[in-house]
């Protein structure tokens, strides 16, 4: 007894079989463990040999073993390196770790053997060992060059393209180098190219990258390959380090670029000839047209009917020749990216009437009567006034053309919540189903190439790439021989709208806007001569207190402070620009609401998509337009 606890029962419950025999092998103790293993309950194994544990191809030289312990026992410690193996019941076998130790005891000498049932730590063993061969075999299959240095920064493994690159003379005893010598043995060999760089030059930089990898390093192998070696820091503070060949990444980058100036030089060019062919053209076409409406006009010596009927054709030869020409033009400075777009605020009432009534001739000419159709109260929508007539006026001019006689071409205004649709509606002759699909791209003319309606088959091109420059959209609708229907859909000017509803609804309430209460205005600008126009322009504004400040910093402190109404922000300042500081007050959550007007002479498209990104309510061009700020105050103070 061991205090309370039974003796037995603590060999019992020991994890490892435990079995105690005498000096000639017969089993005189075996606890719970031991018969678990090997199948057998305990009063089989009591008295019996221990050979009968033992595989029956090495029981014949057991008992030699057994003799040749009990001659000269020792402690023998469980994993001495021996493959042993144990025979359970049923004749299956096992691997097993066995510690001997000899008890001397008045009767003699016994022997206990402590065993353990290594099967699952061989299966994890093998299973491990499998997995580093895949591993091995993955990585040495990689066909870029691969290294795995230690957190001494020696060598641990290293795979077929690794060897060749950095060790070709190395063979296996690469592995344990240090990464200092696997360089300079790769550097000495001539594995590098020194063209652009001395060989102590790229050491160092490679040694500094290696030290601190961030990023890739671009090296040139002795064959004029280029590689991109790439390093990462594994958890153990070791090292991989892969190098890829990118030789055709950067063949095909350079004939990309070499085939990009090509096509910016054949564009050029092209702008070039373009812009001196309409030089060109225009010149003589210039004389043409204008002798013909001399003659026309000529009262001295009049022409007579018949020569009258000839010069019309020479006229409207002429003009056709000329829209041609500016077809042609617009596309190319549309394709060169020449063209600039200016949205504003357009009134879809004022500008339909212009459209029509430039139309109306050409429509008179082809007995086509054009129509309007607007809703009792059309929103502005935000488009360029020019461009969005040029699309209207294209889509017209081809309902004309297309139309029949006595027929009919109807504008249509259709408001919707985010947009404006503005439909041109004729009953003509209708697109073939098989035309359609490629109607909005260049030189095509829904089957009339070869027909008597004169045009390029740009025009249609052109309206969807300027349409599309207003962050609009075009399509179309057709039947054959029952006519088309060709829309533009542009935004609704947002800030005309908001103003608009917020009338209307003051209007329907019965109610005024207050415009009684003082509130203040914050202007960061540094040019006493700006501020000074700013407060002459204030005076108008009796309601508007203007504070100033002449730095962003300042400027940003008192906005914080004053919590103002809108601020105005020029851009250019000396420290941090008025762009940096829109993006702060952005950042803030008791300034992030506050309106910012950004004003500045930068008027490029860039500045403007600058100043978009920076989130300013507004931004204005100097020299300021003050009906143009008075307006965007008065949307912002409600006045």
């Amino acid at each position: 007894m061991i205090g309370n606890l039974p003796f037995r029962e603590l060999i019992d419950a020991a994890p490892d079989g435990l079995i105690v025999c005498d000096a000639r092998g017969l089993m005189l103790l075996v606890n719970a463990e031991a018969c678990r293993m090997f199948g057998y309950a305990s009063e089989e194994l009591l008295g019996q040999l221990v050979d009968v544990l033992v595989p029956a191809g090495v029981r014949p030289r057991h008992t030699s073993h057994v003799e040749g312990y009990t001659s000269a026992p020792r402690l023998r410690p469980m994993g001495s390196g021996l493959d042993l193996r144990g025979a359970r019941k049923d004749g299956s076998e096992f691997p097993v770790e066995i510690s001997l130790s000899p008890i001397r005891m008045p009767e003699g000498m016994l022997i206990t053997a402590g065993i353990r049932d290594i099967s699952e730590r061989r299966r994890l063993e093998e299973d491990s060992r499998r997995a580093n061969s895949y591993l091995t075999s993955a990585v040495d299959a990689v066909q870029e060059a691969f290294a795995l240095f230690d957190e001494h920064d020696r060598v641990v493994m290293v795979n077929s393209a690794g060897r060749q690159l950095f060790g070709a003379h190395l063979g296996a005893s690469i592995v344990g180098r240090s990464f200092t010598e696997v360089l300079d043995h790769a550097l000495a060999t001539g594995a590098f190219d020194f063209s652009d760089e001395t060989k102590q030059a790229l050491r160092a930089r490679w040694l500094a990258y290696h030290a601190n990898p961030q990023g890739t390093l671009e090296v040139r192998t002795g064959t004029g390959r280029f590689l991109r070696v790439a390093e990462r820091r594994t958890a153990e503070q070791g090292t991989v380090a892969i190098v890829t060949d990118v030789t055709e990444d950067i063949q095909r980058a350079a004939e990309l670029s070499a085939a990009r100036e090509q096509a910016e030089a054949a564009s050029a060019a092209k702008s070039e000839f373009l812009s001196s062919m309409s030089h060109e053209l225009r010149t003589p076409l210039n004389s043409i047209l204008g002798f013909a409406q001399l003659l026309e006009r000529d009262r001295k010596n009049p022409l007579d009917a018949r020569q009258q009927e000839r010069l019309q054709y020479v006229l409207r030869g002429g003009e056709h020749l000329l829209k041609l020409i500016d077809d042609v033009l617009d596309l190319a400075k549309i394709e060169a990216g020449g063209v600039s777009i200016s949205t504003e605020s357009v009134d879809l009432d004022n500008l339909l009437p212009e459209v029509v009534h430039t139309l109306e001739p050409m429509a008179a000419r082809a007995q086509i009567r054009i129509t309007t159709e607007l809703p009792e109260r059309t929103p502005p929508v935000s488009a360029d006034r020019t461009r969005l007539a040029q699309v209207l006026m294209n889509f017209g001019s081809n309902a004309i053309k297309y139309g029949r006689e006595n027929g009919r071409v109807t504008f249509r205004v259709s408001p919707h919540e985010r947009h404006v649709r503005i439909s041109v509606i004729d009953d003509g002759i209708g697109i073939p189903e098989t035309k359609r699909a490629k109607l909005f791209e260049p030189f095509q003319r829904a089957g009339q190439e070869t027909g008597p309606i004169e045009g390029t088959g740009i025009g249609l091109t052109i309206s969807k790439r300027l349409a599309e420059m207003m962050l609009g959209t075009v399509g179309f609708t057709s039947a054959e021989g029952a006519g088309s229907e060709f829309w533009v859909e542009v935004p609704v000017h947002k800030a005309a709208a908001a103003r608009s509803a917020r009338a209307h609804a003051a209007a329907r309430r019965g109610m005024k806007i207050p415009s009684g209460q003082r509130q203040t205005i914050v202007y960061v600008e540094d040019n006493p001569s700006n501020i000074a126009f700013m407060c002459d322009v204030m005076e108008d504004v009796p309601e508007v207190e203007l504070v100033t400040a002449p730095t962003a910093e300042i400027g940003l402190e008192l906005i914080r402070a004053r919590l103002p109404k809108v601020v105005i922000m020029d851009i250019n300042l000396p420290g941090m620009s008025g762009l940096d500081a829109a993006n702060r007050l952005r950042e803030w959550p008791e300034t992030r609401d506050i309106p910012v007007i950004g004003l500045s002479a930068a008027a490029l498209a860039r500045d403007t998509l600058r100043a978009k990104d920076a989130g300013f309510y507004r931004y204005l061009t100097k020299p300021v337009k003050v009906a143009e700020l008075m307006t965007v105050l008065d949307e912002l103070l409600g006045r």
